[in-house]
C-alpha cells in the first residue's frame, strides 16, 4: 500500500499510528509483539489494521521485525517542525526555481511530559559523545527521483548515540548552503535547505540522506563528507 502526501493526514490523525511510528523512530526496528505492547493496542486484528494503513511509512524486514521507511522518517520530520493543522508542502529547485506544490493536513496530539523527559536524558548523553561520519553511495531520490541523494553512515562512540533535534541540524548545515548543489523543500511560509533524511540503524548508527540537484565530483563528496561531520559534531 503507497502513501500519498496529500493522505498523510488522514493516516497520522490517528494516534496508535502516531505511536507506532515514533516508537520505531525512537527504539529501531523492533517486533510485532513488542511493538503492539508499546503501542498498548490489545487486539491482534485492531494493531494489524493500522499497520496496513500505514502502508509505506513502514516496512516488515527479512527477520520479521518492523522499521521506518524514508518516507516514515520523512512524515515524522514534517510532525516534529511544523506542528501545524494546516500545511502545504512545495518542492523547491535552486537552479530553476520549479516549484511542486502539495496539500497536506496534519493533526498533532500534545506531546507527553514523558516523551520531553526521554529527548533530556538523551541530550544529556549525547553531550558526551563524539562521532564519525562515512560516505556510503548514492542513489536516485526515493521521494524525488529527478535528484540525488548521497548517503552516509553516522556512527556514535557510544550505543547510546543519537542524533540531535531537525532544528540543531538545519542550523548546523545551513552554512553550507551556497557551497553545494543541495535540493531544499518549502512549507508554507519556511524553506529548509538542504533537504536531508536520517535512518536508525541500531546501536548509535544512522544513514544521513543529503539530497543534491546534481551530482559532485569526487573531490566535492569528500569536502561534503567532512563539512556533514563538523556540523553534525556542533550539535552534540
Amino acid at each position: 500500500m503507497t502513501v500519498e502526501l496529500s493522505s498523510l493526514h488522514k493516516i497520522l490523525k490517528d494516534p496508535t499510528r502516531r505511536d507506532i511510528l515514533q516508537c520505531l523512530n525512537d527504539k529501531g526496528p523492533l517486533p510485532y509483539v513488542e511493538l503492539m505492547g508499546l503501542t498498548k493496542v490489545t487486539n491482534t486484528g485492531r494493531f494489524n489494521y493500522h499497520l496496513k494503513i500505514l502502508g509505506d511509512l513502514i516496512q516488515k524486514q527479512v527477520d520479521g521485525r518492523y522499521a521506518l521507511t524514508e518516507r516514515g522518517h520523512l512524515a515524522l520530520r514534517l510532525l516534529d517542525e511544523f506542528p501545524e493543522k494546516t500545511l502545504q508542502i512545495q518542492r523547491v529547485k535552486n537552479k530553476n526555481k520549479k516549484l511542486i506544490i502539495a496539500a497536506v493536513v496534519l493533526l498533532i496530539g500534545i506531546v507527553a511530559v514523558s516523551s520531553l523527559l526521554i529527548s533530556m536524558q538523551l541530550t544529556q548523553s549525547n553531550s558526551q559523545s563524539s562521532l564519525n561520519v562515512t560516505y556510503w553511495k548514492q542513489q536516485p531520490d526515493p521521494l524525488y527521483p529527478n535528484d540525488i541523494q548521497y548517503a552516509f553512515n553516522v556512527t556514535g562512540t557510544h550505543e547510546t548515540f543519537q542524533l540531535a533535534t531537525s532544528d540543531a541540524i538545519n542550523h548546523a548545515l545551513a552554512p553550507y548552503a551556497n557551497k553545494y548543489p543541495f535540493a531544499a523543500i518549502t512549507i508554507g511560509d519556511k524553506t529548509l535547505i538542504p533537504f536531508w533524511t536520517t535512518t536508525y540503524v541500531g546501536k548509535g548508527q544512522f544513514t544521513f540522506g543529503l539530497t543534491l540537484n546534481s551530482a559532485l565530483s569526487d573531490a566535492q563528496v569528500k569536502s561534503l563528507t567532512q563539512d556533514l561531520k563538523v556540523a553534525l559534531k556542533s550539535t552534540q
